[in-house]
């Protein structure tokens, strides 16, 4: 009978030893703060770019680094035509997460120009880094600059972007507009730059990080040129279109490009669907501007060094999200 009592007392200290060691482990696994980043496993969807463009780089690091170390997050990066695709879907509810820029983010919100309506559903996340223009061309065409588009037949974006809108900008300054030009098409990067391989085109327009997975590609296989603004053109941009920011592309970003090349950019943002969580988004922009993180992502590509806490929240286009607007002021980057 002892024999038997004794057993007994092993096997509920055992059970009891065994509910401890989960209920541990289960707190071990939640954030910092002894919270989940939602109650339960949520599936996010993030549209990126084009598949071989910068944003498709960056916004499939970003997934894959909070999928592994948010708990209850599976974030899924999808491919998109660009900004504008990202702004429509966030505002239709087919995205949860998008990556848009600054100056479009801005306008949709607002309705202004080139945008029909108010895209008032999204809400911004952060600020991540600079994108520049990047018009590049193989060196058998002839062209160095602007003007020499004229007559030619050039990508001005991907189908459901909002490059175009700035390249026109871009062509604007060189008293050029899109009906000098001989074509202008609509292409994913991977078809714009085989089609520049084959002949089909001039030119390809991109907005992207520095260097582009795209470009640095090509470049290994093909001697390119990346378009430069005429002296002076960029002064005029500035001061007709405030919402660029002037930058130069190294010599030597490219193999090939000795030079530097003069360029006009923009910020590259996270926006969200204005109906996510606060709790969940507020620990979405904790993970993504951690020190870890960022590492992380400068190992996915160069332009994340780019990214810090402390330009997260340097201006604010569209309105933060309430989740990351707790988040910057906890951090002490916004009162």
């Amino acid at each position: 009978m002892k024999s038997k009592q004794i057993t007994v007392v092993l096997i509920s200290m055992m059970l009891a030893l065994a509910v401890t060691s989960f209920s541990t482990a289960a707190g071990q696994s939640e954030t910092g703060s002894g919270e989940k980043a939602s109650a339960e496993t949520r599936q996010l969807t993030f549209s990126t770019g084009s598949m071989g463009g910068g944003f498709y780089a960056i916004g499939g690091g970003i997934a894959e680094y909070v999928s592994k170390h948010l708990d209850g997050v599976i974030a899924t990066a999808v491919t998109s035509g660009g900004v504008n695709e990202n702004i429509n879907r966030l505002d239709s509810g087919q995205a949860d997460i998008g990556l848009v820029s600054n100056a479009d983010s801005r306008a949709a919100f607002l309705g202004e120009e080139p945008y029909k309506k108010k895209y008032t559903k999204m809400r911004g996340m952060g600020i991540l880094y600079m994108n520049y223009g990047q018009v590049f061309t193989l060196q058998k065409t002839g062209i160095t600059t602007f003007k020499d588009l004229a007559g030619r037949s050039v990508c001005v974006g991907s189908p459901g972007g909002s490059m175009h809108n700035h390249f026109y900008d871009w062509l604007g300054v060189h008293g050029l507009g899109e009906e000098d030009l001989k074509q202008a098409s609509f292409l994913p990067m991977r078809e714009a730059v085989e089609a520049l391989k084959t002949g089909q085109l001039d030119a390809v327009m991109e907005i992207s990080l520095v260097p582009s997975p795209a470009i640095t590609e090509l470049s290994l296989t093909h001697k390119i040129r990346l378009v430069d603004f005429e002296p002076g053109a960029i002064d005029r941009l500035i001061q007709e279109k405030p919402k660029f920011l002037p930058g130069i592309i190294p010599a030597g970003t490219y193999k090939g490009v000795d030079k530097d090349v003069n360029s006009a950019g923009l910020a590259a943002m996270l926006a969200c669907r204005e109906d996510l969580p606060e709790q969940l988004v507020y620990y979405l922009v904790k993970a993504i501007y951690s020190d870890e993180s960022l590492a992380y992502l400068r190992n996915v590509h160069a332009a994340a060094n780019g990214i810090t806490l402390e330009g997260a929240a340097l201006f604010a286009p569209i309105p933060f999200h309430p989740g990351a607007e707790r988040f910057f002021k906890e951090a002490g980057l916004i009162e």
